[in-house]
């Protein structure tokens, strides 16, 4: 006869027999038969303690042995449940979330403070918890020494006063004046912690009017007041756990530093550095610091930056020396010992102009099937209006023209028909601008910098002059206006004969470098977006985007060309200042390091986890100690070809003048 099927759920249920076998594994007649009678009776008292039978033997043996196994899972177990846990509590509810206050509003219910106490009582402190002590046990757990511990062993101790400087949005933003829909977050910040999440989920655009800046003046609108963080704090973790600059600190802690001689000097990143000095006095400030240290120490001052922070730091040197109010030209030659560079995009990079031009880079036009739900919550048109009104965009757009970027920056798949003869174009009007820009199937950076100039993201040619920025170099001859301290290739360095700069970065990672673009077929917000169909595996295209060398921000050349050949020309380094250059082949690999498995390890050259790379952090440290002697030159990649081409396209010649826009 044959034997019955049982339902799943029975089967699924044997499958997890403690003994190792199932009830699937017995035979069918054992299967169907009827529950088991009642056991018999205890046994008298004077036979109680006779020795088991072996069925009871057999089945305590197996019973131990199942604990056994069990509790030497339990560790791999317990690290596996709380990332499934994260991972099917962002799954499911994060979609929810993004939509509810859409959800409240449809069904009647406008006020959303039910789900903004779901997330601040429930979801986001179980997460900071969970994510806090997951990270803490696996660092207690790694091996090895770092290395500042192994150069304070070796006896390196601290030496010079050192600055830490952050880069783009690596620095929290903390709330103190605005709307009422924010005033609970008072002193919290709505950029770089948890409460961002919180608010920005909760009301979406409450959160963006705090974050963007009045886009006619590039500073705060009426009635709010955000401000960068202080402290070592500010950027040394990001959202939770994802650290920043926290390994570094660490390091040199190693050696001997502390709060009484390492400072953070955290700003405002949404503003241009003319805006950074004229509302929160930062280069004045950072000015008076050095002055105190370098007098207390008797030593001068190490300045490590990272990403925009190193243009900010270039543009503090030209304030600190041109300035017509207190400008000293011998005041770093007697303050500075070093600039540190990390990651620095000096010459800027590509992915800022598709940030204003559409909203859009890489990251955001590539994100698969999510790509709808993104778009209907933080979609193109208003990711571009927020990134049009922070004035420190400007800074990082790609510099020198044609003259340093060699090649198209975006190429059009569709090109528009310019405005017709019978309707003449005003050439000042936002729509005729970007339509004969369109017009043009390809647009190299000088043309596109021309763009941008005229248009002035929407506000006009006298915009730039305004947030204090221009494009125009002259390769270092001439009086150089304020408005070009932010250009390495306009602007030369201060005479500072005794100052050394190190470009350290990483190189191997496949970064952004040219665009396709197409209309837009919605016309919603932005007239053209990246054309991601557009794939040519030969010639490293893909999703609309070529990619060449960099480290996934940041184009090789804008990362090393100034130090590498631009500040060899004596026009654009007068005080014959030295360069180091140092590259980090990328060797970095997700999850390669237990204690941070969606970083990259120990040897990552991407433009943020370079700033846990250990080699890199031990030239840091040596740098700022002295210790060991001065770095020598380490290149591994084709800059130096690029830099070549580059001469030679300028007609350069062992320092003859480079003619760039």
């Amino acid at each position: 006869m044959p034997t019955r099927s049982r339902p799943a759920s029975r089967r699924r249920v044997a499958s997890e027999n403690v003994y190792g076998s199932s009830i699937e594994d017995l035979p069918p007649s054992l299967d169907q038969q009827s529950p088991p009678p009642p056991p018999p009776p205890p046994d008298p008292p004077h036979l109680r303690r006779a020795v088991s039978s072996p069925s009871q033997r057999i089945k305590k043996a197996l019973k131990d042995t199942n604990s056994t196994i069990k509790k030497a899972i339990v560790k791999s177990t317990k690290q596996r449940r709380f990332w499934f846990l994260i991972g099917t509590t962002l799954g499911f509810i994060l979609p929810t979330l993004l939509f509810a206050p859409k959800l409240l509003h449809a069904t009647g219910v406008t006020e959303t403070d039910l789900m903004d106490d779901f997330l601040t009582a429930s979801l986001l402190p179980f997460l900071n918890e969970r994510a806090g002590a997951f990270t803490d046990r696996l660092n207690d757990s790694n091996a090895g020494p770092r290395p500042g511990e192994v150069l304070a062993g070796d006896g390196a101790k601290r030496k010079h006063p050192v600055f830490l400087v952050p880069g783009f949005i690596t620095t929290g933003l903390e709330l103190w004046e605005g709307e009422a829909c924010a005033k609970k977050y008072f002193r919290q910040r709505l950029w770089g912690s948890t409460t961002m999440v919180q608010n920005m989920l909760t009301d979406r655009d409450c959160w963006q009017r705090h974050l963007k800046l009045d886009p006619k003046t590039g500073l705060d609108p009426e009635g709010v007041r955000l401000r960068a963080a202080q402290g070592f704090e500010a950027a040394d973790f990001v959202i939770g756990n994802y650290w920043v600059w926290a390994r570094l600190i660490q390091n040199l802690a190693d050696v001997g530093y502390d709060g009484s001689n390492m400072f953070m000097f955290a700003y405002d990143w949404r503003l241009s550095p003319k805006h950074v000095e004229e509302r929160d006095s930062y280069f004045s400030n950072l000015k008076s610091q050095i002055e105190i240290s370098v007098k207390q120490t008797g030593e001068k001052a190490c300045i490590v930056s990272h990403s925009m922070g190193s243009n900010h730091i270039f543009y503090f040197l030209q304030w600190v020396t041109r300035n017509s109010q207190n400008g000293d030209k011998n005041w770093v030659d007697k303050h500075i010992e070093s600039h540190v560079n990390i990651a620095g995009p000096m010459l800027g990079t590509p992915k800022a102009l598709t940030a204003v031009l559409s909203g859009e880079m890489r990251d955001t036009a590539d994100i698969g099937p999510v790509e709808p739900i993104f778009e209907q919550f933080f979609g193109r048109a208003m990711r571009r209006d927020l990134f049009v009104s922070w004035s420190s965009l400007w800074t990082l757009m790609a510099k020198g023209g044609d003259g340093i970027w060699d090649g198209p920056l975006i190429t059009f798949t569709d090109a528009w028909s310019g405005p017709s003869k019978e309707t003449a174009a005003d050439p000042m009007r936002e729509t005729d601008i970007l339509t004969d820009f369109g017009a043009s199937v390809s647009h190299g950076t000088t043309s596109f910098l021309q763009v941008l100039s005229t248009w002035g993201l929407g506000q006009g040619p006298s915009h730039t002059e305004r947030i204090g920025v221009s494009f125009n170099s002259d390769a270092g001859r001439g009086p150089v206006a304020p408005a070009q301290w932010h250009n390495p290739v306009a602007a030369p360095l201060p005479h500072a004969s005794g100052m050394s700069i190190y470009c350290l970065y990483g190189t191997g990672v496949p970064t952004e470098r040219r665009y396709f673009y197409k209309k837009n077929p919605t016309q919603e917000g932005v007239p053209y977006i990246i054309d991601t169909s557009i794939n040519l595996p030969e010639e490293n295209v893909r999703v609309g985007v070529k990619f060449g060398d960099g480290d996934a921000s940041v184009p090789l050349v804008s990362l090393g060309y100034m130090c590498r050949s631009g500040w060899k020309d004596p026009h654009l380094n007068p005080g014959g200042a030295g360069t180091v250059t140092r590259e980090y082949a990328d060797g970095g690999k997700m999850g390669a390091d237990l204690s941070d498995p969606f970083r990259q390890g120990p040897k990552a050259a991407d433009h943020v986890d370079i700033m846990g790379n250990v080699d890199l952090i031990e030239d840091v440290v040596r740098i700022a100690t002295g210790w060991g002697g001065k770095l020598e030159d380490r290149v591994a990649s084709g800059i130096d070809e690029e830099c070549r081409a580059i001469d030679e396209r300028n007609g350069r010649r062992g320092g003859g003048k480079v003619e760039m826009l």
